[in-house]
């Protein structure tokens, strides 16, 4: 066995048999990648030289790790040397970090905008080429960048006008104009539009292309034009220039070749990025490590990067693919002894979990930690595919009112009794919310509804010195927390850039299914079904431990991979370490795997609509109403149902057993004048009863 220190080019000194241990670890089963047991190296002056003579009493620079490669035969691979202690005339101890292990390694403490450290968008060296640069962003053909318009917390303390603030507003300016036309709610306001990012035409442009007044606590600061415009990184760029800053090249890969992946964006929460004429790249990405970064892909999508530090490339790599693929090895013959098998009580299966590191606020009264909880609490419940969101249906009289009870951020948490494997996704998820017009006119209040969009939170600044009307304000709104990881889709509705989180075009009135793929983590397109379904049949049904001594040759030493399924006397099984030797005399080495096939009976996790009864409902209710003219002597006697405003009632799962009985019947009584009294006649009224109550139909 040889190894080359590859920075001076030269060999260690070994002692006479070396042997290193190599564990290399399932990604998806372990934090850390491949790397060796400890080594010890003779402190001979050759070595002390090459590693910087770590033995120095009162060594004042910090020791950094090495490139070196390991050389044993066939056997060769490229790997980052770390020294853990030396002794003069004693030993050197060191460990390797190969491949996956060298890679993370790397970037555990490295920060992501470290990456990007006084590096500008090239072409924008003022605020009026940075605003034509978001322009052209429009198309949503850049590789690199993306654009579309999101809410941001309101703070302006302004009572009248829009509900949110608006990042990459988009549309028409146009005057506060009201046609006098009766009744109030056909008046039509085109100011609104000025909000509007859905229109296109060519007499559009950014709101904040232009100065502006804003209101910020009711205090009006004046906003030079570029602010509220911020580009969007697309997320495979930034991991592109991730794994470049480290020396890796990234393989095309499932989010460079499916769609809506290949435009996803990481969203930013800064309205300030235009305003000093250049757009810094590091304002535009999270306030994380690069290690938490990639931890957002990791663990949202169920997925795992693999380096190879030879070839210094990179891959993603799916639990799902792995599971699907042809087995890789066929390790009969490397048995060396009977196996060790340990099997799981019932209390040691799990059920995965999913939740958010972090979410936007909300005004939802309640929350739920489960599904189990939240049907409990409203049996009616059901979860709204188009935007992610659950609700309940209640009836106020004949109307139906839909109540939300559940965000698209909701976790995801069947409740079942089996212990929970908690995965926590370093990520933000942005919640759709409605952009509201409020005003009045001729003393009528009114509410007009522009469109659903993408709701962030709270607004970051940080480039701008704000000025208040008649005086400069040093102070910047500071009220967002460290920025997160937040992904969005990015696409064309009707040739306009927009965002989302959903499968569904939700600017499109009919609400088309667009993608396969959502960003919450419930429902038929959602994360737990498209990529963490498989890694929960294993946990609830597999995953039984299996020693076994493995005899492995040079060739599978070097290229069998740590995520790879194998085979065993015809049984299919997963490596969670795969251990070997180098160097010294060959000798089978316990590796320890995983099995994947299902033990019967089968725990499977019910889809949404098997733990949402509603959804699956063979009934449903229907609201009925009866009026009614009746006497003086009923109205009278009517008690508190005089002029009585119906009740939201939210009403039990419709089922069989509510057929042909009404539910929930109110009743309320009202007084008509129908003839006003004269000098010559007493007023004359028209009593009325009216009934409403709930019918259970099937569907």
């Amino acid at each position: 066995m040889k190894i080359t220190n590859l920075e001076k080019g030269e060999d260690y000194n070994l002692k006479p048999d070396t042997q290193i241990q190599i564990e290399r670890t399932n990604p998806f089963f372990n934090d850390y990648g491949e790397q060796s047991t400890p080594l010890e190296l003779p402190a001979s002056e050759r070595n002390r030289r090459l590693l910087g003579f770590p033995d120095s009493f009162g060594r004042r620079v910090k020791m950094q790790p090495t490139d070196v490669a390991i050389q044993d035969g066939e056997y060769f691979s490229q790997c980052r040397q770390v020294v853990l202690s030396a002794q003069y005339e004693g030993s050197i101890s060191t460990s390797f970090y190969m491949n996956d292990g060298s890679f993370y390694s790397r970037i555990q403490n490295v920060k992501l905008k470290d990456i990007f450290k006084d590096e500008f968008i090239p072409g924008v060296t003022n605020v009026e080429e940075g605003i034509e640069f978001c322009r052209r962003l429009r198309t949503n053909e850049s590789d690199e960048y993306g654009i579309f318009p999101v809410l941001l917390t309101d703070d302006s303390g302004v009572k009248s006008g829009l509900n949110y603030k608006v990042l990459n507003a988009y549309g028409r300016d146009q005057v506060l104009k009201w046609s006098k036309i009766y009744p109030w709610w056909d008046f039509q306001f085109p100011a609104a539009q000025a909000f509007n990012p859905d229109i296109a035409e060519a007499d559009c442009d950014f709101y904040n292309a232009v100065q502006r007044i804003e209101y910020v606590d009711n205090i009006p600061i004046t906003l030079t034009p570029g602010y509220y415009i911020s580009p969007f990184i697309r997320a495979n760029y930034l991991l592109k220039r991730v794994f470049a800053y480290f020396g890796y090249t990234l393989q095309d890969n499932f989010f460079t070749r499916t769609d809506p992946f290949r435009k996803m964006v990481v969203v930013n929460n800064v309205m300030d990025v235009l305003v000093n004429g250049r757009i810094k790249i590091s304002d535009l990405v999270p306030d994380c490590s690069c290690a938490d970064f990639i931890a957002a892909f990791r663990k949202k999508f169920c997925c795992e990067f693999t380096s190879d530090e030879g070839k210094r490339t990179a891959d993603v790599i799916f639990l799902r693919d792995a599971l699907n693929a042809a087995p890789e090895e066929d390790l009969t013959r490397q048995v060396t002894q009977e196996p060790t098998l340990s099997y799981k009580s019932e209390k040691d299966y799990k059920r995965v979990t999913l939740s958010p590191a972090e979410k936007v606020d909300t005004d939802l009264s309640d929350t739920f930690d489960d599904f189990d909880g939240m049907v409990k609490s409203n049996p009616g419940a059901y979860f709204n595919q188009e935007d992610g969101a659950f609700y309940k249906l209640g009836w106020s009289g004949n109307y139906e009112v839909l109540t939300k009870i559940g965000e698209a951020s909701q976790d995801y948490n069947t409740g079942d009794k089996l212990e929970a494997k908690e995965i926590k996704v370093p990520e933000v998820i942005p919640e759709f919310r409605t952009l509201s017009y409020k005003g009045t006119v001729d003393e009528a209040d009114f509410t007009y509804d522009i469109g659903q969009f993408l709701y962030i939170g709270a607004y970051k600044s940080l480039n701008s010195k704000m000025v208040i009307t008649g005086k400069d304000k040093e102070e910047t709104s500071e009220s967002a927390s460290k920025q997160k990881t937040m992904f969005a889709f990015n696409y064309l509705s009707s040739g306009r850039p927009e965002g989302s989180i959903s499968a569904y075009d939700l600017y499109d009135s009919t609400h088309p299914r667009i993608f396969d793929y959502a960003l919450y983590y419930n429902g038929t397109y959602g994360i737990f079904e498209r990529f963490y379904r498989d890694y929960d049949l294993l946990l609830r049904n597999s995953l039984h431990e299996t020693k076994v001594k493995l005899l492995l040759s040079q060739s599978q030493k070097q290229n069998l991979p740590s995520y790879a399924k194998v085979v065993i006397r015809g049984v299919p099984f997963l490596f969670n370490k795969l251990k070997f030797t180098l160097g010294g005399k060959t000798e089978p080495v316990e590796s320890e795997l995983y099995t994947v096939t299902l033990m019967e009976p089968v725990n499977e996790a019910p889809t949404i609509n098997g733990q949402l009864k509603a959804m699956d409902a063979q009934y449903k209710w229907v609201g009925r109403e009866r009026v009614t003219e009746v006497g003086w002597d009923e109205y009278n006697s009517s008690g508190l149902d005089k002029g009585r405003t119906f009740v939201t009632i939210y009403p039990p799962l419709p089922s069989v057993e509510y057929v042909g009985k009404p539910y929930g019947k109110q009743t309320s009584y009202t007084e008509q004048k129908t003839q006003h009294r004269t000098a010559f006649r007493s007023a004359k009224y028209k009593y009325t009863k009216t009934e409403v109550w709930l019918e259970c139909v099937p569907k």
